[in-house]
């Protein structure tokens, strides 16, 4: 798979080409965004890595001639921003088909699994470490909570980290779930995922102040929510970015 990148700042180029190629792109990099426009055709990328702080005009015309041949699935769009970012500029980048927006410091890791999470979404990625490790941010409406097993106390906390198999749990109790063991069946439990409270159960397979837990069983109708939740946090990004803006 090929990225055309469009990104000026070298720093700012490299950590993109550091998280797109363990997803299997292969990088190619422009500074002049009229030579990246003639070389759409021949390139034919996957993905278009386009930076609106360092080319505030020229975005636009390359977006509008990607979406012009290409849909969302076809190619990914994703719009790297700088501090300042007004609400005409995200309002643009929705009409005219990106994916999603990032800020360009692609050092800070919720950058970093937004930046790859986007690329997964649209684009069929083969990647051997498994299922794709979400950490919630402010737009997605995340919620775990379950039952001790022995005592029936509640349990509840703070997801860390969630995937389509599980996740990482820290309850707000150091001492309540202390006595768990790895391997241990935990059948009463809830994940809230937007609007929707889904029950589940799970196995423990990681103790300590973060549980690790793996998903067990959940119903086939309320798996497909819940994965369809995950796979749309792109969505929510740019709707929320919208709404901050206006």
């Amino acid at each position: 798979m090929k990225a055309l990148l469009l990104i000026d700042n070298d720093r700012a180029a490299d950590l993109a080409r550091f998280y797109l190629r363990p997803l299997g792109f292969e990088p190619i990099r422009y500074r002049s965004p009229l030579k990246a426009l003639d070389n759409l055709d021949e390139i034919e990328p996957d993905a278009v890595i386009l930076s609106a702080q360092d080319f505030p005009r020229h975005w636009k015309v390359i977006a509008q001639a990607i979406r012009a041949e290409r849909s969302k699935e076809e190619c990914v769009l994703i719009l790297l921003k700088g501090e300042f970012f007004p609400f005409e500029e995200a309002a643009k980048a929705s009409h005219l088909g990106i994916n999603g927006v990032v800020k360009d410091d692609l050092d800070d890791r919720h950058e970093q699994a937004h930046f790859q999470r986007l690329l997964k979404r649209y684009v069929s990625v083969d990647e051997s470490r498994g299922a794709e490790r979400l950490a919630p941010s402010a737009w997605d409406r995340l919620d775990f909570m379950f039952s001790h097993p022995r005592t029936l106390q509640p349990v509840a906390g703070a997801i860390e980290t969630v995937s389509v198999t599980g996740l990482s749990f820290m309850p707000d109790s150091e001492t309540i779930a202390s006595d768990l063991a790895v391997g241990e069946i935990l059948d009463d439990c809830s994940i809230r995922a937007g609007d929707r409270i889904l029950s589940l159960s799970c196995q423990v397979a990681r103790t300590g102040r973060i549980l690790g837990l793996a998903i067990r069983e959940m119903a086939a109708e309320e798996r497909a929510f819940y994965e369809d939740y995950l796979r749309a946090c792109p969505e929510r990004e740019m709707k929320a970015l919208l709404k901050k803006e206006s």
